[in-house]
């Protein structure tokens, strides 16, 4: 009876850090989430910023460049991209 009683502290105690561990476990997550989320919308942003500025230059390019670039997309294969 009293082994009982001197156990059940540390299962009470046990229990305690089980429930901490789980409970920082998910904070952990959460924070992991909520910063990732945060990232892949900068890094949209970025690439959508990217897009527009070589888009922009690329209509900037005279007649004679544009023909070479798109050889150029032909010959490495890439050329599925000119029909989009």
């Amino acid at each position: 009876m009293q082994l009982k009683q001197s156990i059940q502290p540390l299962i009470g105690r046990r229990n305690f850090i089980k429930k901490l561990m789980m409970t920082t476990a998910g904070v952990s997550a959460a924070a992991l989430v909520t910063n990732t989320a945060g990232q892949v919308k900068r890094g949209g942003d970025i690439a959508k910023d990217d897009l527009e500025r070589l888009s922009r230059a690329y209509t900037d390019l005279d007649k004679r460049t544009k023909i070479i670039v798109r050889g150029m997309f032909v010959l490495l294969g890439i050329d599925v991209l000119l029909i989009i």
